[in-house]
């Protein structure tokens, strides 16, 4: 597989504590070049059908940090705008 090919495959939820959670294959994550200590946004579908996972660069944590804190403090406003 080619570099520019994505990698497309089922994966199931496996009970984690009180939670449940993905499981990587040792092959995904070489791949993806993570570990246990890689941070992801994750982004759930309007409709609950889709969820997104994307690799956090270790800059732009401090800038999603902030972007939560600005939503947050301004959630009225934030709900007001998702209306439109």
């Amino acid at each position: 597989m080619s570099h520019l090919e994505s990698e497309i495959g089922t994966v199931k939820l496996v009970q984690n504590g009180q939670s449940l959670a993905f499981k990587l294959s040792k092959k995904d994550c070489d791949l993806m070049k993570i570990d246990s200590m890689t941070e992801f946004e994750k982004v759930i579908s309007p409709d609950g059908n889709e969820i997104t996972f994307r690799k956090v660069a270790p800059g732009e944590r401090n800038i999603l940090a902030v972007a939560n804190q600005v939503y947050d403090q301004h959630a009225d406003l934030m709900k007001r705008l998702e209306k439109l």
